[in-house]
């Protein structure tokens, strides 16, 4: 009897680690979901609507002429991006979202910030397009990769004013970088739909997606990042490092956003530096604000960027 009962222990555990070690390959290995740059993909299906705007956005950034650079992370991963040279002393830097592209999600805003007059630097995120890497860190490490791209910038361009951008988890990568030892250059960031950290979007996902209690699984996982991506998914927080930031942030979000609910960025907003701003757009969901509400949101962005630069 005593045999069955360590047997059995035995298996139930053979069968959480093999559990955990799914939700870790979904969740963090890169993986070959179909061309995101396709919109007539599956993966598509939730932008179909906008297919039209984001094709001819996504056309107009293939029209401009742009040159590929790259840079290496603190790890040593290449990195991609591409770089628009608009001759222009304030240049943006750009993060797309997760397992996303920096064409499809930056598709319709390259032409407004190109008309705002910035230089562009479009960036692949690491483990995405043509940079290297095998995990997706959910803004953790790539966090450290916006450090790598304004210093590569700043010396081989030497802006006078830096703005930093992001998508979905590209936003929660330029609010975790707040934190760092930035220079005073960086004057602004736009966060458009970003998650408060890697467990609160898990624990999101896990519920609506698994109907299960991501509590019980996040500190196994959590030791599954550090021992196969050195890394931890508990102690990034946009919050925390908006607390330890001066630069100010205009917060973009959708209030129809069934994926990274609104009040993330509300959360986020509340810690963020003076000057900050929050726009809720009425009837988006995720990552569409722009789509749904060109007006406004250049508006506001334009506002921002008059009052911050």
């Amino acid at each position: 009897m005593t045999l069955f009962f360590i047997v059995l222990a035995a298996l139930l555990l053979l069968s959480f680690l093999t559990v955990i070690m799914y939700f870790f390959a979904v969740a963090f290995v890169k993986q070959n979901l179909g061309d995101v740059d396709d919109l007539d993909s599956p993966v598509n299906k939730p932008i179909e609507s906008y297919k039209e705007a984001i094709s001819a956005g996504m056309e107009y950034i293939k029209s401009k002429p742009f040159i590929w650079v790259e840079t290496v992370s603190y790890d040593g991963l290449k990195l991609a991006a591409r770089y628009f040279d608009n001759h222009s002393s304030k240049t943006i830097i750009l993060f797309h979202g997760y397992r996303s592209s920096a064409l499809r999600d930056f598709s319709c805003a390259v032409e407004m910030y190109t008309k705002m007059g910035f230089n562009i630097l479009l960036c692949d995120q690491r483990s995405h397009g043509r940079s290297e890497g095998r995990l997706i860190t959910f803004g953790v490490k790539e966090s450290c990769d916006v450090k790598s791209w304004i210093e590569w910038l700043d010396f081989k361009f030497n802006p006078e004013k830096i703005v930093l951008g992001g998508m979905s988890m590209g936003a929660t990568t330029v609010l975790l970088a707040c934190c760092l030892d930035l220079p005073k250059k960086v004057k602004a960031v736009v966060a458009d739909c970003g998650f408060t950290s890697p467990c609160d979007i898990i624990k999101k996902v896990a519920k609506d997606s698994f109907k299960i209690n991501a509590n019980f699984f996040i500190p196994i996982l959590n030791i599954c990042c550090k021992i196969f991506g050195k890394f931890s998914i508990k102690e990034a927080n946009t919050v925390d490092a908006l607390k330890k930031s001066q630069i100010p942030v205009l917060f973009i979000h959708g209030k129809a956003d069934g994926f990274v609910p609104c009040e993330m960025s509300e959360r986020a907003f509340k810690a963020a530096p003076k000057n900050s701003r929050l726009l809720k757009v009425e009837n988006a969901n995720h990552g569409v604000s722009f789509l749904v509400d060109k007006t406004t949101v250049t508006n506001e962005i334009s506002d921002f960027f008059e009052n911050n630069l």
